[in-house]
């Protein structure tokens, strides 16, 4: 299992380490063992991840809500706030900085086996640029 994340989102995430973080959710589609991110909704500052939001998204967009990020300072709080019923087989992808101008990424996915934990997944190599 793995997850892709566009070249869109990669640079979202890095905008969104500039501008000091944020938190929200992921959408896009699961092929087989790979999450494919293609975009990401930010929350309001704080506000907590919930299945009804999960869904209200769904149904909005008109798209799947894979899972969840988190940049910056909350991730830590936010990370653990999937840890639920409603986050169970998500993604969920934390940004923390780096030395340099670049975000530390890492991405999990939820599961349950007795109790909620997060496992580690690899992201998949970003698409090499032309010209570089």
């Amino acid at each position: 299992m793995d997850a892709y994340l566009t070249v869109e989102v990669r640079r979202s995430l890095e905008a969104v380490g500039l501008l000091g973080g944020a938190q929200g959710y992921l959408i896009g589609h699961r092929r087989g063992p790979r999450f494919f991110v293609e975009s990401l909704v930010p929350t309001a500052g704080g506000r907590s991840f919930s299945g009804r939001d999960l869904r209200a998204l769904e149904r909005v967009l008109g798209a799947t809500a894979i899972g969840f990020f988190a940049v910056g300072p909350g991730r830590a709080a936010a990370k653990k706030d999937t840890l639920r019923p409603f986050g169970c087989g998500k993604l969920f992808l934390e940004a923390g900085p780096r030395r340099g101008r670049s975000l530390h990424l890492r991405a999990f996915v939820v599961e349950f086996d007795g109790k909620f934990g997060h496992e580690p997944v690899p992201l998949a190599p970003a698409p090499e640029r032309k010209g570089s």
